[in-house]
């Protein structure tokens, strides 16, 4: 086992930890970072995971937890108000950037998840990248009215059911998770333009 190339990675990914997120944690002040979005991710879908038939579990959960890895090169890109346009190429080349960093088998293992994850042609997949566009509706219920980061970057409601809607087009579960979090997030006045703004 190549010992030193797996401890230099890990140093090198500790910086997961302090790459910012556009949400707020429930203290105010500070950011929400990638490492811990992965975290609540991996977490939810562990939740959820005896009511998901006929997919790869473990599979679930190296997704969630490598999908923004190559953020700690090309960065968080707010969706609604970030640079979009070349987020997918800027993330790939990262990526390669960062898991060549690892031991061949190890690149190619990580490598090949987060190709798969981009794909988004696999059952797990899909189900990762939907679960990930519910977590900034939890965050924001978490942090609310008074940081909630709709708020402060003036995005309505039907911004986020334009962008988000597509993500559960299939129904399911996850759907239900969805509409019931997008509805909640209305009432209580999370976004801009809702209640008491």
């Amino acid at each position: 086992m190549e010992y030193d190339q797996i401890i230099a990675f890990l140093k090198e990914v500790e910086t997961f930890k302090t790459c910012e997120r556009t949400c707020r944690t429930t203290r105010a002040e500070r950011p929400e970072s990638d490492a811990e979005h992965s975290w609540h991710l991996a977490l939810f879908l562990m939740l959820i995971e005896d009511e998901l038939e006929g997919v790869d579990r473990m599979k679930l959960l190296q997704l969630a937890l490598i999908h923004d890895l190559p953020e700690i090169y090309a960065g968080d890109t707010n969706p609604y108000r970030g640079n979009t346009d070349d987020k997918e190429e800027n993330e790939k080349k990262a990526a390669k950037k960062l898991f060549s960093q690892l031991p061949a088998a190890l690149e190619t293992k990580l490598s090949g998840l987060f190709a798969e994850y981009m794909a988004q042609e696999t059952a797990e997949a899909k189900i990762v990248k939907s679960a990930d566009k519910l977590m900034p509706l939890i965050q924001n219920l978490c942090t609310n009215k008074t940081h909630s980061s709709y708020r402060k970057l003036s995005v309505t409601h039907e911004e986020v059911e334009a962008y988000m809607g597509p993500y559960f087009q299939s129904g399911g579960m996850l759907k239900m998770f969805y509409d019931k979090l997008l509805a909640e997030a209305r009432e209580c006045g999370v976004f801009h333009g809702g209640k008491e703004n």
